[in-house]
């Protein structure tokens, strides 16, 4: 087990390694590359910079806080609806055409049309809701549908109102579901996060909008926004792993059918 989690480590930091002779070669190639594609040691050093800026965090709070209210809607609307369509097939039936449609619409033509219905602070809120919600109902009715019956049967039987069994019983066995849904769509929705906040041009604080007002200050300069959007990925990979270890916890601690 240890060697290959160290092969693994190893693979990880190799594929690290290769991403920054990519970034190296390509800014080379690049005449003017400080201002165009500034090189990853220029770039490392504009984000200590930023880091020791109280104005940097921030922001990536501001983005996170957005974040966590747009996908934690998109959560309780998604195991709401998830659980129905478990239960009654008419209803998930009646419903899949709306999630093919949010699946397949155009993430710009949303960011345009939410703001213009609710405003550039808000747009970014409800572009995570949209963007998120088919990814965790999809996880919510797979782990409904590998719930045994038997098991559902039995808790039919025992009398348990509807509620008491959804809370003791479904939410739980789906619980490895949810999980790989929430990990797929989280770090997903940061991204999403940031990328309206750029689209909409808001002024609130967020990753999103000081990389915009980078751009429209010094379009020749690409440096504060390499360095910006590295801290951003930075986030990402944190969270990422975060998620990735509470996944096993669960994973480990429900058998998965």
């Amino acid at each position: 087990m240890k060697t290959t989690s160290f092969k693994d480590l190893l693979l990880t930091l190799l594929g690290i390694v290769l991403i920054f002779l990519i970034w190296i070669i390509t800014s080379s190639s690049i005449s003017n590359n400080s201002m165009i594609f500034p090189n990853p040691f220029v770039t490392i050093k504009e984000t200590f910079k930023l880091l020791e800026k109280s104005f940097t965090y921030r922001c990536v709070g501001q983005s996170l806080l957005r974040t966590f209210l747009g996908f934690l809607g998109s959560f309780i609307a998604a195991l709401v609806l998830g659980i129905v369509s478990g239960l009654s097939e008419s209803f998930k039936k009646v419903i899949s055409p709306l999630f093919s449609v949010l699946k397949s619409i155009p993430t710009a033509t949303i960011v345009f049309l939410f703001l213009v219905l609710v405003g550039a602070k808000n747009a970014p809120i409800i572009m995570v809701e949209v963007i998120c919600l088919p990814i965790i109902y999809e996880s919510v009715v797979r782990g409904f549908e590998n719930i045994d019956i038997d098991v559902l049967n039995a808790s039919k039987v025992d009398g348990s109102s509807l509620l008491r069994r959804i809370f003791r019983i479904y939410i739980p066995l789906m619980s490895p579901y949810i999980f790989a849904g929430v990990a797929s769509s989280f770090s997903l929705s940061f991204k999403i996060e940031i990328m309206a906040e750029v689209i909409s041009g808001t002024t609130v604080d967020g990753l999103g909008s000081i990389i915009s007002a980078c751009q429209k200050s010094d379009p020749t300069n690409m440096v504060p926004i390499f360095a910006y959007s590295l801290i951003g990925i930075i986030v990402i990979a944190v969270l990422s792993l975060v998620i990735y270890f509470l996944e096993k916890a669960v994973n480990k601690n429900i058998p998965v059918k």
